[in-house]
């Protein structure tokens, strides 16, 4: 029966996305699923942002503050036992996709996160595959290893268990996402891995990627990588020695040509970090 199912509130937070927000909101609209709501926060977008939200709900917000303050917005605003935290610029690829998604919380009331995989959208660019599929290894190897941490954003989370930890980290414009799942790992609460993909249209250009290594390696340098449960040594493991691996494999085995783009992603990911390490320097 529909009045059974949980209510769902997606929470996202915007600036300036007139080019993607409506595919997002689009595809939480089609969803075969009966109580739901949308929640928008908006750093007081310029553009046609405003415009486009309007048409899919009233539930919008203004924030001119850090992503983390924002996050924390759409949690206490919204009136869902669970919270879809999405960014802007994810797609959900198919109408049963929510219902699900919503599943796997009966399983284990110990559950807090359902974090799907996600993968670039079909007809991306190379540099855009290259990156999901990098980021999509670098996942699966701490999930498998029990390292570092998984289940940020654009993923399913139990309201309450996100109260519990006390919320977002309001001071932090970037990693925002790693603070919340470190605190609900350190709480012994469950991620869920759901295979069912969700779309995330990002990093689509080489000039996107650096600006974000940028905004990154400030919050790593400040944070002395903790935010991330990983040691620098770590990083560079995963980046050079595994990363050429994967390479290699998806080149040989697989005959992805979005390969090709990986020693320009780790160059961009190194020059963006030193870029920010010569900034402390003057």
């Amino acid at each position: 029966m529909t009045d059974t199912l949980p209510k769902v509130s997606f929470c996202v937070p915007t600036l300036n996305s007139e080019k993607i927000l409506e595919k997002c909101l689009r595809s939480i609209r089609m969803q075969r699923y009966s109580n739901s709501e949308i929640v928008i926060i908006d750093g007081y977008s310029t553009d046609s942002t405003l415009y486009i939200a309007r048409k899919y709900t009233d539930l919008i917000w203004l924030s001119k503050g850090t992503l983390g303050k924002a996050r924390q917005i759409g949690v206490e605003k919204s009136s869902g036992e669970i919270l879809a935290l999405f960014d802007d610029d994810a797609i959900i690829p198919h109408a049963n996709w929510l219902r699900n998604a919503v599943k796997q919380f009966e399983d284990d009331s110990n559950i807090s996160t359902v974090w799907p995989l996600v993968v670039a959208p079909p007809r991306s660019s190379l540099f855009a595959r290259c990156y999901s599929n990098f980021s999509y290894n670098v996942k699966m190897k701490r999930l498998k290893t029990k390292t570092g941490l998984v289940g940020g954003t654009n993923a399913l989370f139990r309201k309450k268990c996100i109260e519990e930890v006390g919320g977002f980290d309001t001071s932090l414009s970037w990693g925002e996402d790693f603070y919340i799942a470190k605190k609900l790992k350190e709480k012994g609460y469950k991620v869920i891995v759901l295979e069912d993909p969700l779309f995330h249209e990002t990093m689509t250009t080489i000039h996107e990627f650096l600006k974000k290594q940028v905004k990154g390696s400030r919050t790593f340098l400040e944070d002395g990588f903790k935010l991330v449960n990983l040691r620098l040594r770590d990083l560079l493991y995963e980046h050079v020695v595994l990363g050429s691996k994967w390479m290699w494999s998806g080149l040989v085995k697989k005959r992805d040509r979005s390969w090709i783009m990986y020693p320009m992603l780790l160059i961009i990911r190194l020059m963006g970090y030193a870029l920010v390490r010569l900034e402390t320097l003057f």
